[in-house]
């Protein structure tokens, strides 16, 4: 009986691993040979280059596994965040057989288009007195709250309708790790629409400001 149970979970186990989907793994300078990732849950491949703007611009690459909520379908995608302080945009390609993620995408340059947003000024707890013109894929305007340690603060500003779509799993995105707990964000399609009514305290957004500037040079070193 126990061998019959043994023999089983063999099976059992080599089923499972052979029906997981295999994808490069890596991050940056890794990428020029990257190993091979047996993925767990995860049901598409991604290749992502990625750039986050705050004092200095960080680029990224990266090649991994990605959940259906990143990659509901095939295909090329771009995402695009910008909180005026912050900026971040992506340019993704997501696949669904072994290894298939071997393309390294250009870094995105998104032009200017004919949406304006407000956003928040931290140096001032302003979020109604400053005006960005958004750029490429950003054809929502935003409003969203991010925590850090035991600082909150609000954040408003252009996204690309994806982002919206995300909702509370923004922090699960990789051009958006690392910034703290984003919450499901406000979203809407005209100019000028994302206008606030709260008003952040200095110290909440510059103790976070100070904690992204951080996180993004240790990046960059990296």
């Amino acid at each position: 009986m126990m061998k019959l149970i043994l023999s089983l979970t063999l099976i059992w186990a080599l089923s499972s691993t052979a029906g997981a989907l295999q994808c490069l793994s890596c991050q940056n300078d890794q990428c020029t040979n990257p190993p091979s990732l047996t993925c767990s849950s995860e049901t598409m491949c991604v290749t992502a280059s990625i750039q986050v703007s705050f004092v200095v611009t960080v680029p990224q690459i990266i090649k991994t596994c990605a959940p259906s909520s990143e990659c509901p379908a095939t295909g090329s995608q771009a995402f695009s965040f910008n909180a005026g302080v912050l900026q971040a945009v992506a340019s993704l390609q997501c696949c669904d057989t072994d290894n298939c993620n071997t393309e390294t995408l250009p870094f995105p340059l998104p032009q200017p288009n004919s949406l304006k947003c407000f956003t928040c000024d931290p140096l001032i707890s302003q979020c109604n007195s400053s005006q960005l013109q958004c750029k490429g894929a950003e054809d929502r305007c935003f409003k969203v709250n991010v925590t850090i340690g035991d600082k909150t603060s609000l954040f408003s500003g252009c996204a690309s309708a994806n982002l919206c779509a995300l909702g509370a799993n923004l922090s699960s995105l990789p051009l958006l790790q690392g910034f703290g707990n984003i919450s499901k964000p406000s979203c809407c399609e005209t100019s000028l629409c994302n206008a606030v009514t709260t008003i952040a305290s200095d110290a909440g957004c510059m103790s976070l400001l100070l904690g992204v500037l951080i996180f993004t040079l240790r990046f960059f070193e990296a």
